[in-house]
């Protein structure tokens, strides 16, 4: 009697061992196909090119910061190019993104961002994240000052909350165009002031906005 049920605790545990195996590769095998799923997804494979040819919005943006994380994990220290072709869209996802691709260039990964196109509102914002900022020749980049939606049955104090909450993403902005151009906050406001400002590549160039033109 002991025998048997020595051996069938042995068989228990062999199948504990086996069904932990099978575990462990089903596990592997899962990890692939996400690997490869979320290359199919931004389309290029591992030659970490990222398109934003839409709307700076949140379902796209968390698509595109899992798109750059997973190639930081994935391939340390790798080049990694983004192509904006974009009328703009929420200014706090957009901010988001950026601070994201700060952190792959912190990581080490040299980051080329070219403008084509269209490069608008929050996505001209987008082109200053990368290391080298490359426009097409017939491209053109749209600044301007930005606004902040009030809604008719607002309080004084919930008005003032958004005005402010405004001023501070615009400071946001203008701090990064400061940073990556050579013209001075005055004279950006001055540029962006209750207008939309359209550059063509090679105006980019001469105020600073991006490093080449092709």
């Amino acid at each position: 009697m002991s025998e048997l049920t020595d051996l069938r605790a042995d068989l228990l545990r062999e199948q504990i061992r086996q069904t932990s195996a099978e575990a462990a590769i089903k596990e592997i095998e899962l990890a692939v196909a996400e690997d490869t799923e979320r290359d199919r997804q931004v389309k290029h494979g591992k030659i970490r090119v990222l398109d934003i040819f839409d709307a700076i919005m949140p379902k796209n943006v968390y698509q595109w910061i899992d798109a750059l994380e997973h190639w930081g994990r994935r391939d340390p220290g790798e080049p990694i190019t983004i192509n904006i072709n974009s009328p703009g869209g929420s200014v706090t996802h957009g901010l988001a993104l950026f601070d994201a691709i700060q952190r792959l260039r912190r990581d080490g990964h040299f980051i080329t961002v070219r403008g084509s196109g269209l490069v608008a509102s929050m996505a001209s914002v987008l082109l200053q994240a990368g290391d080298e900022r490359v426009m097409d020749k017939r491209a053109k980049l749209l600044i301007h000052e930005g606004s902040t939606s009030l809604r008719g049955d607002m309080t004084a104090g919930e008005m003032e909350d958004v005005q402010f909450f405004g001023k501070v993403l615009r400071d946001d902005i203008l701090d990064i165009y400061v940073e990556r151009s050579n013209m001075t906050r005055r004279q950006i406001e001055t540029k962006w002031k209750r207008r939309d400002w359209l550059l063509t590549a090679d105006e980019a160039l001469k105020y600073g906005f991006v490093d080449r033109v092709e």
